[in-house]
């Protein structure tokens, strides 16, 4: 699916908190709680970062500050080397019995941590400090206890979003951030990462030819978790009256709670048929097989409702 460009203005009303200059102090935090992972194609490790005078870190300090002023990433920042790493148990023969996983750079690592320092919407759940799956979970069980307790019924439906990180709409994500007011040069940098970055793949001692990648968020990247969660950030104007909704990165669960199970089922099918103009506006696809309705119920279904999207029944 072709993503089309979007106009953007990343200024408006900057939120200055969001734009202060970076510090050498920020950048000793971030590098104490760096983890010393697979480097990626330059080589470098954390522990090199590490091991650097004050006089250097300074000096990597007033380069990062000159990378966010001026918006001009690294063309090195943005490649990634893509090594499949063997599922448990899977036939090695065949493609899908592998996992990728992604080399980046450190540098870049600890830039976009320095980034994602700076402000995030407090909506987000996931991947930040306090903000953890709990939150999404306690939703959830918020709604069950509440339903059994006023002899409600309870349905929900989780949603799989097909290759969700690889399909997102660039400028379409850049466009939802600026509306959640990330603006200034945070949001230029943020774009110039996402745009025009490369892949190389390394089976054995071999890589491949260099490809380019135009579209989705970059594996392994700090940035992709958050990003993904404010992509998804306007899906709660999908919801029909009554219906509520959690999300944990690309996990989606959509639940209604009622007396009458027939408001529930046309509640949560108007929901769906909502979903569908909304992954088309935005470019994304749901896996109906994937998806599937949960019986959250205390009490027990008379008959279990028909929902479906795009047409096809939902398990």
């Amino acid at each position: 699916m072709k993503h089309e460009p979007i106009p953007l203005d990343y200024c408006g009303d900057c939120n200055c908190y969001l734009n202060i200059p970076i510090h050498l102090q920020e950048v000793r935090q971030v590098l104490q709680k760096t983890r010393n992972s697979t480097p990626g194609a330059d080589g470098i490790s954390a522990n090199w970062f590490k091991k650097l005078s004050i006089k250097d870190l300074t000096s990597i300090t007033s380069f990062f500050q000159e990378v966010f002023s001026t918006s001009y990433i690294p063309e090195e920042w943005k490649h990634s080397i893509i090594v499949p790493v063997p599922k448990p148990n899977k036939d090695k023969s065949k493609i899908n019995s592998y996992r990728p996983i992604a080399l980046t750079s450190v540098f870049s690592k600890i830039f976009e941590r320095i980034l994602m320092g700076k402000k995030v919407p407090p909506s987000v759940n996931g991947f930040l400090p306090l903000r953890d799956n709990q939150l999404a979970v306690y939703k959830i069980h918020t709604a069950i206890t509440e339903a059994h307790t006023h002899k409600k019924y309870l349905l929900g439906i989780s949603l799989d979003i097909k290759s969700a990180y690889d399909s997102v709409y660039i400028d379409g994500l850049i466009l939802k951030c600026l509306r959640l007011g990330i603006k200034g040069n945070i949001i230029k940098v943020l774009h110039s990462f996402l745009q025009n970055r490369t892949i190389q793949v390394r089976w054995r001692n071999s890589l491949s030819k260099t490809k380019n990648v135009q579209k989705g968020l970059p594996q392994g990247s700090v940035v992709s978790l958050i990003l993904f969660v404010c992509f998804l950030s306007d899906c709660f104007e999908t919801l029909d009256v009554g219906v509520e909704y959690s999300i944990f990165a690309d996990d989606i669960f959509i639940f209604c709670a009622h007396t009458s199970l027939d408001y529930i089922s046309k509640k949560l099918q108007n929901t769906m048929e909502n979903v569908y103009k909304w992954c088309t506006y935005w470019k994304l696809d749901i896996s109906p097989e994937k998806s599937f309705i949960a019986d959250l119920s205390e009490k027990k279904l008379q008959s279990f409702p028909r929902i479906t999207y795009a047409g096809f029944p939902l398990p």
